[in-house]
């Protein structure tokens, strides 16, 4: 096994090495970094128009799903309301949860427009009962 002999006068100092900065060449990283930016300033420009123009593209057709939807469910929902308009639905619906029913024929009484107080005739010449 070898021995390392330690010479123990030393005549140097482990000090770090000071540079100086080179202000030419820092001025020629900066205008190289300038320079790519100018040249790519452009090119973002574009990306940020196009990512725009395809947000919007989407919203559209997000919103034109959900108009067809609306329109569909109106159908339906018109449909529906015709269906529960209709006289058979509204006179079982009274039979079922009012109770109603159809009143016997000696209890119906038939009165002309005429025959209102205050009524107006639509046929020239004929006076109401009231006015008479």
């Amino acid at each position: 096994m070898a021995r390392i002999a330690i010479d123990p006068i030393r005549r140097w100092r482990n000090a770090p090495v000071q540079r100086e900065v080179d202000s030419r060449r820092v001025l020629a990283v900066w205008k190289v970094v300038l320079g790519v930016a100018v040249a790519v300033a452009p090119f973002a420009v574009y990306l940020l128009q196009i990512m725009s123009y395809v947000q919007t593209e989407y919203a559209i057709g997000a919103l034109r799903s959900q108009q067809a939807r609306l329109l569909e469910q109106e159908r339906r929902l018109s449909i529906h309301k015709a269906a529960l308009e209709s006289l058979p639905v509204v006179e079982r619906r009274a039979a079922t949860e009012l109770g109603l029913e159809h009143p016997p024929a000696s209890h119906v009484l038939v009165v002309s427009s005429s025959d209102l107080p205050g009524a107006r005739s639509d046929r020239p010449g004929v006076t109401p009962p009231a006015a008479r």
